[in-house]
């Protein structure tokens, strides 16, 4: 079964956005703090440089760690649980619910 014809489609839809917001936050951070290294702090003095480069990076990671999070925990379809979490692991590439065994994409 396609997953736009499944009963999920909604929930699949919203963890597909999820993982292109956490690929999107990790890979475009280090494009921006590479165009801002090699663009911006070359015009500003040197003693704002390195306080604008920190806070930058600290921005970024932290956004990352919020998708990222917010990927971890995508709630099953199904059952409701974290889909990718089971009791005492966690595995970022389950092809089924570590729960209840919802195939992903179903």
């Amino acid at each position: 079964m396609a997953a736009k014809d499944s009963i999920y489609a909604r929930q699949w839809r919203d963890r597909r956005a999820r993982r292109w917001w956490f690929y999107g936050v990790w890979i475009d951070g280090f494009a921006v703090l590479g165009l801002l290294a090699f663009f911006v702090l070359p015009l500003i003095p040197m003693a704002a440089a390195g306080a604008v480069f920190v806070v930058a990076g600290v921005a970024w990671m932290l956004g990352f760690v919020v998708v990222a999070v917010r990927l971890q925990r995508f709630p099953c379809p199904r059952c409701g649980h974290p889909f990718f979490m089971g009791s005492l692991s966690y595995w970022p590439f389950a092809r089924q619910c570590r729960h209840c065994g919802l195939p992903r994409d179903e």
